[in-house]
Parts: structure tokens; C-alpha cells; sequence
């Protein structure tokens, strides 16, 4: 990790698996053609995420982490869901995710959730060209959820990545964010037949 900051060290420790992740969801994405295949792909992020939130919260506190509450996802994705005529059932497919056993590990999921966000606005407009039919102010809550914040929320997460300056709690925290793509792509297997 010499000369590499915290926030590169992370980056360069999940590469791989972002890439590979990136790559099945863009794949996903691109074939979207009708609104319950895009209900299909928000049920599958909420599945994960309602998975993951909860446990990351019992970490990520207000004094760590000033703005957490304005960073769940779940709800946001249960109401683009719902806007758009789907409900969400009783999990039915077994989801596994990363061990979290402290802040670090947390922070390490934090950053796979948080990350994306950053791609969030491009795959609204992907989706929005291929499902015209889509209302406007409809079932995009989730992936523009910071809106033309995006970059400035991601510049604010990232000022909690640089407060975490232990070697130990680093490569911890590297580490959950690689299982974290790995856990979110074996889920995406699991779930890609419905689509």
C-alpha cells in the first residue's frame, strides 16, 4: 500500500472484480427492452441491497458517517418498484454477503454501494432511451438518487475512506469491498434467468 492512498489501495484491490461485475450488469442492461424487464432488475439491486443495508448500518454511524441516512438505497428502489406496478415478494433465492463484523468492513461495502452511483445516471439514460414509455419522474429514484450531486456526494465518501488510516482496518475494509463484488455477482447469476 506505499504510496498508494487509501482510496487508491481500494480501487486498485477490486479492480478485477468491479470490471467483471460492470460487464454482466452492462450486458443485463443493454437487453432491457420492456418495463418488467427493468422492474426485474430493480427487484434484483433491492434483494442485495435490503440484504446488505441493515448490516452495514449497524456500523456506519452518524458520527462516522454524518449523512448515512441520506444514503440508503432500498427504499428508493422499493418505491421506483412500486411506481411502475411491481411488488416485491418474500425472498425466495438464497443471497450471500460479505462478512461485517465492524466500521472498516462496513465502510468496505459502503464503497461497492456508493461507487455506483456514479455510473447510476448513465444507466437511467440507457434505460430511459429503451423504455420511452416510462412516465417522467417515474422509477429512477434509485439510479439518480443523488441527482447532479453525485460527484459531490462521492467526493464527501470518499473523506471517510481517508479517515480510515490503520493498515489493519484498510486491507479489511479492501477487502469486504472485493467480496462485496463478488457476493453482488453471484447474486446477479442466480437472478439473471428471469430476465
Amino acid at each position: 500500500m506505499t504510496d498508494l492512498s487509501f482510496p487508491e489501495y481500494i480501487k486498485l484491490h477490486t479492480k478485477a472484480e468491479h470490471a467483471a461485475l460492470e460487464k454482466l450488469l452492462i450486458g443485463i442492461i443493454k437487453n432491457i427492452r420492456h418495463q418488467h424487464q427493468y422492474i426485474q432488475l430493480l427487484k434484483m439491486f433491492h434483494g442485495y441491497y435490503h440484504a446488505l443495508e441493515p448490516v452495514m448500518e449497524q456500523y456506519l454511524k452518524k458520527e462516522h458517517i454524518p449523512d448515512i441516512e441520506q444514503r440508503r438505497k432500498s427504499a428508493a428502489l422499493l418505491q421506483d418498484i412500486r411506481d411502475l406496478g411491481g411488488e416485491i415478494r418474500k425472498q425466495q433465492l438464497k443471497l450471500d454477503i460479505p462478512v461485517i463484523d465492524s466500521y472498516a468492513r462496513a465502510l468496505g461495502a459502503a464503497y461497492v454501494l456508493e461507487g455506483s452511483t456514479l455510473g447510476g445516471m448513465i444507466i437511467a439514460k440507457m434505460i430511459r432511451t429503451q423504455l420511452p414509455e416510462i412516465p417522467a419522474g417515474k422509477g429512477f429514484s434509485f439510479f439518480t438518487c443523488y441527482g447532479e450531486n453525485a460527484s459531490e456526494m462521492w467526493n464527501k465518501f470518499h473523506t471517510y475512506l481517508l479517515a480510515l488510516t490503520r493498515k489493519e482496518d484498510q486491507e479489511a475494509s479492501a477487502d469486504t469491498a472485493r467480496q462485496t463484488f463478488l457476493t453482488f455477482k453471484a447474486w446477479i447469476n442466480q437472478y439473471e434467468p428471469v430476465f
